[in-house]
């Protein structure tokens, strides 16, 4: 099965609706979807190219909406922190397991602590899945979540979309 199948579809659905030329897409199920797509960039980036869009952004806002989904779906998981670096800094916080659910079949992401200080953070983040735009807007929404700006650079390891790094620089709004 598809990594993140239930955001993949909460996604198409928010996301696209109005769109003409989309209805097959729409109109498939889980099943459905899994059968022709690996996981879900390569989904983003066909409809990217139907719409004339950048699959960039798109991919941030799949992961935007990845944050959405589990604060509807969990929102007990972000209790116990108080600012979006807290969300990332131990391996087997609630996120952490939960986004491990998400990817079902495949390894979850992990990501390792190079540097932290007040407002900054500099991690590096590895996946099974080419998903390091779709960790950026993920990222994006926590810290709106907490009500912090996040400046991010993103730096991609050997060009690699399953392997970045993150630089990133916090202010409380």
């Amino acid at each position: 099965m598809m990594a993140m199948i239930e955001p993949v579809k909460t996604f198409l659905q928010r996301q696209f609706r109005a769109e003409s030329g989309l209805d097959e897409l729409l109109a498939m199920d889980a099943a459905e979807l899994s059968s022709h797509y690996e996981h879900p960039v390569q989904l983003i980036d066909r409809i990217a190219h139907q719409l004339h869009q950048d699959s960039v952004s798109l991919q941030r806002r799949f992961g935007e909406q990845i944050f959405e989904y589990l604060l509807y779906e969990k929102p007990d998981l972000f209790d116990n922190s108080s600012n979006c670096f807290e969300m990332f800094l131990h391996p087997d916080t609630p996120l952490q397991l939960e986004i491990a659910e998400l990817y079902h079949d495949h390894e979850p992401p992990r990501f390792t602590i190079l540097q932290m200080q007040d407002n900054l953070l500099v991690m590096d983040y590895q996946s099974s899945m080419p998903f390091a735009h779709v960790c950026h807007g993920f990222l994006q929404a926590c810290a709106a979540h907490f009500g912090q700006t996040l400046g991010i650079r993103q730096q991609l390891i050997n060009g690699a979309l399953n392997h970045a790094r993150f630089h990133l620089t916090c202010t409380i709004n």
